[in-house]
């Protein structure tokens, strides 16, 4: 996926975007795991549980099945939560690399240097937009320089 969404963009921005990865690249593939085992956990623990409530069949062996499963759901919302603090993880590492490289940018000048950065604090879901944005204006300062 990575390989197929950078290659439409400019070398500029690829090499960018390929450090910032690097650092959240750990994180990514622990997000996905967690994520690709805790829902299909949640599913058949969640749909055992509800056959067992609508089953009449209230035996010792149903309450310790469905006791199981409902430990089975809790493991698989745990996961799912902790896949949700990681990707918040990511999202600041992702933000504050962002923010390190526009203020060692040699090329802006502060005044667009302070307003990068705003925005990317003011609206932490768009900052990879913003991010190439100022990657494209500062390639462009290169240029006349």
């Amino acid at each position: 996926m990575y390989s197929t969404m950078t290659n439409e963009l400019p070398s500029f921005i690829r090499v960018e975007l390929e450090d910032l990865f690097k650092k959240i690249s750990p994180l990514v593939k622990k997000n996905t795991r967690y994520v690709m085992f805790s829902i299909p956990i949640i599913i058949v623990s969640v749909l055992q549980l509800i056959f067992f409530l609508f089953t009449n069949s209230y035996t010792s062996n149903t309450l310790m099945l469905s006791s199981v499963y409902a430990l089975m759901a809790a493991i698989g919302f745990a996961l799912y939560h902790e896949s949700k603090f990681i990707k918040r993880k990511m999202r600041s590492i992702q933000n504050l690399h962002i923010i390190e490289r526009i203020k060692h940018s040699k090329y802006a000048n502060d005044y667009q240097k302070d307003v990068y950065i705003k925005l990317i604090e003011s609206q932490p879901n768009l900052s990879l937009q913003h991010f190439m944005r100022f990657l494209t204006e500062e390639n462009q300062r290169k240029k006349i320089v």
